[in-house]
């Protein structure tokens, strides 16, 4: 496979002039891409990409825990393309940019309803976890439904915490520049491995330009390094473990 990227945003907000353009390069270099919300109007864009696009451009919706707005048309809107919609997300907690303990317990309180959503639909979750990886595992796994740490950026230790419970990392192109993220990826099990930009943010160049989805091959030549394969295989495998977990229905190539 050419590789998939499990998290950009094509529907930011003032991101991209041209997402159908993007798109004619993703049908040409990619196998495909989810498309994530963590907005109400984000959302509605990524339906209405994905519903133009299926089997190349797949949508999560969700509510970011400091951005995000109107939670409960998220909820209604995941609940009303339950069958088109591949995961809940990405939802959690950010305690980077909320420093305020009422506001903190307020996002668990958000956080909650959506996996209980998550759990009564049976899709996976894409966690967003800014300096909260801890409180996400813990809150998170009494669910017991699939979970993906998007854009993971915790420690070793609690990453085989999150691995052994049988849950999947996603590794960002951050990689390219995060020694810390370098030493997650090596003891990740290629199993257990996703791969994404977080498109149009953190563009694996660091000139502020805007990140786009066929930049995980640039993931893919670091991991391969680290892991003594090829970068093909880094795609292949990171794609059919992308294909599983979303449960994902692909265009003919």
């Amino acid at each position: 496979m050419k590789g998939i990227d499990i998290h950009a945003h094509l529907c930011f907000p003032d991101t991209y002039e041209n997402v159908d353009k993007l798109v004619e390069t993703i049908k040409k270099e990619m196998t495909a891409v989810i498309s994530s919300s963590a907005r109400y109007d984000e959302s509605i864009r990524v339906l209405e990409l994905a519903k133009k696009y299926p089997g190349l451009i797949f949508p999560t919706l969700g509510y970011h825990p400091v951005e995000g707005d109107d939670s409960e048309g998220v909820m209604r809107l995941i609940k009303e393309n339950k069958d088109l919609v591949v995961a809940v997300g990405e939802v959690g907690l950010d305690y980077h940019w909320e420093q305020l303990t009422a506001k903190r317990e307020k996002q668990k309180e958000v956080f909650h309803e959506f996996l209980r959503l998550s759990k009564q639909l049976k899709k996976p979750v894409v966690i967003h976890s800014w300096d909260a990886e801890r409180d996400c595992f813990e809150t998170a796994r009494a669910y017991g439904i699939p979970l993906i740490f998007h854009c993971y950026s915790g420690g070793v230790d609690l990453a085989k915490e999150i691995l052994d419970e049988g849950y999947h990392i996603s590794i960002s192109t951050n990689i390219c520049f995060s020694k810390k993220l370098k030493k997650v990826a090596k003891i990740v099990p290629m199993k257990q491995m996703l791969l994404e930009t977080d498109a149009p943010f953190l563009d694996p160049d660091r000139i502020r330009k805007k990140n786009v989805p066929w930049n995980i091959r640039l993931s893919a030549d670091k991991i391969a390094e680290l892991k003594g394969v090829t970068k093909e295989y880094v795609l292949d495998q990171t794609s059919k473990n992308a294909v599983k977990v979303f449960n994902l229905k692909l265009r003919r190539q």
